[in-house]
């Protein structure tokens, strides 16, 4: 899976996240620096009288993949001839 994680530092001068999931692989840097400056112009999301995406610092694209250790998929006996 892809993730669209944009880091953005908040009026309290701490390091707060966006977490994306299921995006554009192809979106350009400058697609994602006018859309971290959407989100920190719009000042939608405050914690009291902090404001958590004030200003836009990295964007990256984190892919994941998990690998089962116990419990997963059992392989289809085969029959024989």
């Amino acid at each position: 899976m892809k993730t669209l994680e944009l880091s953005f530092k908040g009026s309290d001068k701490r390091v707060k996240h966006l977490r994306l999931k299921y995006v554009n692989a192809d979106l350009t840097p400058t697609e994602v620096q006018a859309l971290m400056k959407q989100v920190a112009d719009a000042k939608l999301f405050a914690k009291g009288e902090v404001d958590l995406y004030a200003e836009p610092l990295r964007a990256e694209i984190v892919e994941t993949t998990k690998t089962a250790l116990v419990g997963g998929p059992q392989p289809v006996p085969v029959p024989a001839v």
